[in-house]
């Protein structure tokens, strides 16, 4: 006895390989734009980015590293829709971290270069809060050298501190 039904329980086999083919076509995409989102997310900064998000010289009189790093994320308008985890900020002139990409330097691994001394930073750890005005910072203040990526001979995002 044949059921008009039996196809849409148990669908031919063909039917099931076509599905699935285009099931991994869509994930593959899905993965590749991913990917490319994130390359660009990362290497697409610039030096002026790079500059307003961690170059702070003269360093911004503040009573303590956590109020320093509480008014310089707002001031440099670094969280706008979430609170961002960490920031540090380095207290040294944009010209001698500009040199990190040369001479003032090491290459470390492709674009990455280390600095050859410290800088004197304030690293900004969230604590609590919310964005955009309201996220709060514990700040450490400390002197350390610094990994950054860099392009054309600019650092365009810090790595790490070292």
């Amino acid at each position: 006895m044949f059921s008009p039904f039996l196809p849409l329980l148990f669908p031919p086999r063909k039917f099931l390989d076509a599905t699935m083919l285009i099931s991994s076509c869509l994930l593959v995409r899905l993965a590749i734009l991913l990917s490319v989102v994130l390359v660009q997310s990362c290497e697409g900064q610039s030096w002026k980015a790079f500059q307003n998000k961690h170059i702070d010289y003269p360093q911004t009189r503040a009573s303590n590293p956590s109020a320093y790093c509480n008014l310089m994320m707002v001031k440099r308008n670094l969280n706008p829709s979430r609170c961002k985890p960490r920031n540090t900020f380095i207290n040294h002139d944009k010209e001698s971290v500009l040199q990190v990409c040369g001479n003032g330097g090491k290459q470390w691994q492709g674009k990455f270069y280390d600095s050859n001394e410290n800088f004197p930073m304030i690293d900004c750890s969230f604590t609590d809060g919310k964005p955009p005005k309201d996220c709060k910072y514990k700040g450490t203040e400390t002197s350390k050298r610094v990994r950054v990526t860099c392009e054309n001979k600019k650092p365009v995002h810090l790595e790490k501190v070292l």
